[in-house]
């Protein structure tokens, strides 16, 4: 058993080169032998040239959009998808088309009708969409949490989800 306790890299396409995507992808640059980004799909050229070289991906494996990532195949076993809110669902849907499991940023849809839309796909395709709620437990909400159940900073009266 090597480095990875033996078991197999993950490999990983990015879709939106935003903060997010690239922040979950940034556990490749310490640790290669667990997860290799080896698709990356961005409209914006600088960003897609910038983490294709970070990550080490050839120039046939960076893709303009979703739709062309996807029309390449499976290239790898997981999907990353940090794109734009607002299209959330029309790039995740290409992919789980193709069998990629996708790891989604939040929102997951901006509307009940695309959150139905994207769940009836993951129920035709048998694909799994896992959606990111890193903040959750980050210390500074945490700490807004305690001080607001000590009565340190005072009541909430509206919560807007």
């Amino acid at each position: 058993m090597g480095a990875n306790n033996g078991f197999a890299v993950i490999t990983a396409v990015l879709v939106g080169l935003g903060h997010r995507s690239v922040g979950y992808a940034s556990y490749a640059d310490a640790h290669p032998d667990e997860l290799q980004i080896v698709a990356v799909a961005e409209p914006n050229p600088v960003r897609r040239e910038r983490y294709a070289k970070r990550f080490g991906v050839p120039e046939d494996a960076c893709f303009e959009h979703a739709d062309a990532l996807a029309a390449a195949g499976k290239l790898a076993d997981v999907a990353i998808n940090g794109t734009m809110d607002e299209i959330h669902v029309q790039t995740t849907i290409p992919l789980l088309e193709v069998g990629y499991d996708v790891l989604l940023e939040k929102p997951i849809a901006p509307s009940k009708e695309e959150l139905q839309t994207l769940e009836d796909v993951v129920e035709r395709t048998g694909q799994k969409v896992v959606i990111c709620h890193v903040l959750r437990y980050a210390p500074f909400y945490v700490a807004i949490k305690e001080r607001v159940e000590n009565g340190d900073i005072g009541d909430i009266l509206h919560i807007h989800s």
